[in-house]
């Protein structure tokens, strides 16, 4: 059975281009998030959760690639296509009219801080930082080959034909959650060190996109055998631990960002 459903959701990741770490990793970052929110953002966050009765971030953590199909407009915030070979995320080439995720975040985390703006406007901007700081830190959401983010590097990962940003989103790290992502989640936050959370804490969307970039260049174009065809049997345990520290970066950061946005 659970054979059955690693498959569907191969096939489900296959045809959701560009759709980042499926529905565990977001719940993941935003399970992540809530344990590191302050009690003033976090009582902010509950009332304007509220507002559409969803009680918690991972609630609304997949909101985003939920509404893709009736506002296409925002389908390129999801991403932002900085190319392997440049060293840095660059604006003009990156994110043209500011249709890409760093320039998202920054403009919904602006709203959000406005407390004069309606309440359902500053809850639209919340869901979209909840889903947008972990689309940001999948790397292939911030890179690009000539490959459209790895989606044309067709391979059989597991048994199951896919390709190489389907495997990122969900392929590795599905079987790993087995369903119970607040406990996966949990476990990550009981492994960050204090260290890591201070160093984790600081810099900007632009930040972000370049670390997330710069691993997409070194270890899964570089280090890792992505050449179309069968990945590996050991793949998955090679690349899951990048995952797991990006999954906890997410988290972390999109705690910070809350927490200064609502205090």
């Amino acid at each position: 059975m659970r054979l059955v459903a690693f498959s569907a959701i191969l096939i489900i990741a296959s045809a959701a281009q560009a759709f980042a770490w499926g529905s565990e990793g977001h719940r993941i970052v935003a399970e992540i998030a809530e344990q590191y929110l302050e009690p003033g953002p976090a009582r902010q966050v509950r009332d304007l959760l509220a507002i559409e009765n969803a009680a918690t971030l991972a609630d609304v953590s997949n909101w985003a690639d939920q509404i893709r199909g009736q506002r296409r407009d925002t389908a390129p915030w999801h991403f932002v296509d900085i190319p392997i070979g440049a060293a840095v995320y660059d604006p003009a080439r990156d994110c043209p009219h500011g249709d890409c995720v760093v320039a998202k975040i920054d403009h919904f985390v602006a709203t959000l801080a406005d407390p004069g703006l309606p309440p359902r406007n500053r809850l639209e901007a919340l869901k979209f930082i909840v889903h947008f700081v972990g689309d940001l830190h999948q790397p292939l959401h911030a890179s690009d080959n000539d490959d459209r983010g790895g989606n044309e590097i067709k391979v059989k990962f597991l048994g199951h034909r896919t390709n190489l940003h389907a495997v990122w989103d969900t392929g590795i790290l599905a079987p790993a959650v087995q369903g119970d992502e607040r406990g996966y989640a949990l476990k990550l936050a009981g492994t960050i060190a204090p260290a890591e959370l201070a160093a984790w804490r600081g810099g900007s969307a632009a930040d972000w996109a370049n670390e997330s970039h710069s691993i997409a260049a070194r270890f899964i174009y570089g280090e890792l055998p992505h050449q179309p065809g069968l990945l590996p049997a050991n793949y998955g345990d090679a690349a899951l631990s990048t995952i797991d520290q990006q999954l906890e970066c997410a988290g972390v950061r999109l705690a910070a960002i809350l927490n200064q946005a609502l205090r």
